[in-house]
């Protein structure tokens, strides 16, 4: 495949050129988009920065502070910590994951766009946080779970994330058990109907665009290796191991992107 890339530069020659060079991608991309009829966007941590939500891996303050209580955050988001320790389990998600003031931002809004006017499969995400659902879009599949719903481990009780925030629940108010996010800790298994989900959008599509990930946490990552279709794009501010095997490259904030994208004039 012919691919091509932006990426912002300091020297101001250099970076005019990079800028048409973007424009010219951005033009072949939002061609290929208006002529796709199944779109599957393929999604990371970098779509849910402009909402305010950091990186899971550059959160800095959260793990400079759980490496002072002698803990690691993989130990901290594992079964292992919740078998031990169900109460500090469940105060460390109330501290740490649950956000309030979280919103989908532009990226989320156009990906359900999309998916409402009937070009788009849906989305793949490894995100965690529910903003793909909250933005509107309703097939998606989330690789990692979501913190959008939780449920008891002794009556299977569910709760929605709403109500977990708004009183402050640690306990199951059925039967005083444990409760717990509805994702995918360390030392667990990817949910298989999940996987399964996944796979039928990336064998079905005829256009794949991957937003926010460096494409290299397994086995999500390697789903993308399935995909069969016309055309690749990848938006993403660092360098990917899918880069050579895309049509499109572009290496810029989403956000910009996506605007660019929708830009009437």
């Amino acid at each position: 495949m012919s691919h091509m890339y932006y990426n912002k530069g300091n020297n101001s020659d250099k970076y005019q050129i990079e800028v048409l060079m973007m424009t010219d991608q951005i033009t072949k991309l939002k061609t290929i988009i208006d002529e796709s009829e199944r779109i599957v966007f393929f999604t990371g941590a970098g779509v849910s920065v402009a909402s305010g939500i950091p990186d899971f891996r550059s959160m800095g303050g959260l793990f400079d502070e759980i490496s002072k209580d002698g803990y690691s955050p993989e130990y901290l988001l594992s079964r292992d910590y919740l078998n031990a320790d169900p109460e500090g389990y469940i105060n460390f998600t109330h501290k740490r994951l649950l956000m309030s003031d979280k919103a989908p931002n532009p990226v989320h809004e156009w990906i359900a766009q999309l998916e409402d006017e009937g070009r788009a499969l849906g989305v793949i995400t490894q995100n965690i946080d529910g903003l793909h659902s909250d933005a509107g879009s309703h097939n998606v599949d989330e690789l990692h779970g979501t913190l959008n719903r939780f449920y008891c481990l002794n009556c299977d009780a569910e709760y929605t994330k709403e109500e977990v925030m708004e009183k402050t629940l640690k306990a199951c108010e059925r039967c005083g058990g444990p409760i717990r996010p509805d994702i995918v800790l360390y030392g667990e298994m990817l949910n298989q109907e999940t996987i399964s989900r996944a796979l039928n959008k990336l064998t079905s599509a005829d256009t794949l665009v991957v937003l926010g990930t460096s494409l290299v946490v397994q086995p999500a990552a390697g789903l993308v290796s399935n995909f069969q279709g016309d055309h690749f794009g990848i938006i993403n501010r660092d360098q990917t191991p899918y880069d050579n095997s895309a049509d499109i490259v572009i290496h810029d904030d989403m956000v910009d992107v996506v605007e660019a994208l929708n830009d009437k004039s």
